[in-house]
């Protein structure tokens, strides 16, 4: 049981410092959109081409470009600072979103006749493992996917651990950042390089770069895949990268993403949004611990669902109309803090009861405490 440390908790203030730059086409300077349509010195006409996405977001009078993954036919993963301008940023309306067929030549086909209807993006920067993930769902199928499923988390680790080669295909420049030529190819371009041994509960991943080829902008949110047993696993977004040849920064060359199955309760929400069934194969059920009480609470009934929505009733030892506050908290490394995800207040009802519905994601934490910020029940939220 994650015991809190702290009182209960007021506010959430997101800050941190990103060791990786993004690779989204950069917003332009006036109204033109930032094209950065792919790896440089990545392969053409890999096969699996097709599960990339080119898409074009527009931020009011500035715009980028992305690549995504086609998860599903109705469903895009990609990275949250696609449609986000800064961390904790209201995500942009879905009709600022053009999508264009997956794999497509960009330059010989019109964008595709699809609109982008629910977002959810969780962006969350820290120094060498920013979580930085969104999903799109579509009003119609974009196409047939290539993507078996999503890579396991203990796939992943896995992998990690064996360094073992995995493959990006994306939209991106095919000449460093700074070369004033911007040059890119209108096809999706390919690259593999090897998981490092980075993989850890950030739910993050990081693979090294050899200098010579590497994802640059318009990169961002592009799929890492990796085939096993026939199967085509999705690894997840590419977030950001540095070192040659894309920056000239004098760093390492490597790059980082995100885990998608780390994200059950976005993932069934995204399925759920696009009237598909949870995914039981790849992503884990959420489940919630034995309830830890004080001061006399007792739990009547409490349960979570695959979208993590938490239902639960308690009857504690306060009188009527006493006010309780429900609290969602996720614990944040860089910070090295609880910091408050979602925080309510309910009240009550006879005999000191209370109901209550919240929305929690895995490693969270529910909690209940009284006016004095006494604890009366907490909750892990588990996966398995």
């Amino acid at each position: 049981m994650a015991q809190l440390i702290v009182r209960r908790l007021t506010a959430l203030i997101a800050t941190g410092t990103l060791g990786v730059a993004f690779l989204t086409g950069p917003p332009a300077a006036s109204t033109t959109l930032t094209s950065a349509p792919t790896v440089i010195g990545g392969q053409p006409d890999h096969p699996w081409s097709g599960a990339a996405v080119y898409f074009e977001t527009s931020f009011g009078a500035d715009g980028s470009s992305c690549t995504g993954a086609l998860w599903k036919p109705q469903i895009i993963v990609t990275a949250a600072h696609c449609v986000m301008e800064e961390a904790g940023d209201p995500i942009v309306s879905p009709s600022a979103i053009t999508v264009w067929p997956a794999g497509a030549n960009v330059e010989a086909v019109a964008p595709a006749d699809v609109q982008v209807t629910f977002i959810s993006a969780e962006w969350i920067p820290a120094d060498g493992s920013t979580v930085d993930i969104a999903f799109m769902t579509l009003d119609r199928p974009l196409g047939a996917t290539l993507i078996t499923r999503l890579a396991k988390p203990q796939e992943v680790s896995t992998l990690a651990k064996a360094g073992a080669p995995i493959t990006y295909v994306g939209y991106g420049l095919t000449v460093p950042r700074d070369d004033p030529s911007q040059a890119s190819s209108p096809v999706p371009l390919s690259l593999s390089e090897p998981l490092t041994d980075m993989y850890d509960e950030n739910k993050t991943f990081t693979v090294l770069g050899d200098g010579i080829t590497s994802t640059c902008a318009g990169d961002s949110g592009g799929p890492y895949m990796h085939e096993v047993a026939g199967e085509l696993l999705l690894i997840g977004p590419l977030s950001g990268g540095s070192g040659p040849p894309c920056e000239s920064d004098g760093a390492e060359a490597d790059a980082a993403g995100t885990v998608v199955s780390d994200f059950s309760t976005m993932a069934n929400e995204a399925l759920s949004n696009a009237g598909l069934e949870p995914d039981q194969q790849s992503i884990s059920t959420l489940v919630l611990s034995e309830p830890n009480t004080k001061r006399g609470t007792k739990v009547i009934a409490a349960q979570i669902g695959t979208t993590g929505q938490m239902r639960a009733a308690v009857k504690t030892r306060l009188g009527r109309n006493s006010p309780v506050w429900v609290g969602v908290y996720a614990w944040d490394d860089a910070a090295d803090e609880w910091t408050v995800v979602s925080e309510k207040r309910v009240r009550t009802r006879k005999n000191g009861r209370l109901s209550f519905t919240t929305r929690a994601d895995q490693d969270q934490v529910v909690a209940l405490y009284d006016k004095k910020d006494r604890l009366l029940v907490e909750w892990d939220v588990l996966a398995r």
